[in-house]
């Protein structure tokens, strides 16, 4: 069975301070759970999120990931296109810059990712705009050797 990681100690912070909006998602989400970070995703909120998560260290991005995730399957990432895309991209760029960040943790985002990838017209997220969500998941598990 697949167990989400723990919640980030300060051995998993390392480096944090080196960048300036890990500092800021350090001071919103340090020693705080998945459930307790929610209220910090959506209302515009998740592209910035995204940003931190992106130059997080990895322990710190493959906790957190979950919390985003668990956001977009609540009824607040309804009609929240801003929320979807980020984390998608969130994904696709970690990967990239990152190595085996998102492959590592994969399995446990698969449902999530179903998810988004099924509900586009859930989050309002037009295709022109913000591309084909089944393609961009596609593409995701594709970088992670899936």
């Amino acid at each position: 069975m697949l167990h989400i990681p723990h919640i980030p100690d300060e051995a998993g912070w390392h480096g944090y301070e080196s960048d300036l909006d890990v500092r800021d998602l350090h001071g919103l989400f340090f020693g705080k759970s998945i459930e307790e970070v929610q209220k910090h995703f959506g209302n515009g909120r998740s592209i910035g999120r995204m940003d931190e998560l992106l130059f997080a260290p990895r322990p710190v991005f493959q906790y957190y990931v979950h919390a985003f995730a668990l956001f977009l399957r609540s009824e607040r990432a309804a009609g929240d296109p801003d929320s979807a895309s980020p984390f998608l991209s969130l994904l696709e760029a970690r990967e990239e810059r990152d190595p085996g960040s998102v492959r590592n943790i994969l399995p446990l985002l698969e449902s999530s990712l179903d998810f988004v990838a099924e509900n586009q017209n859930h989050f309002d997220a037009s295709i022109e705009i913000y591309g084909d969500f089944q393609e961009r998941v596609q593409c995701i598990r594709q970088m992670c050797g899936a």
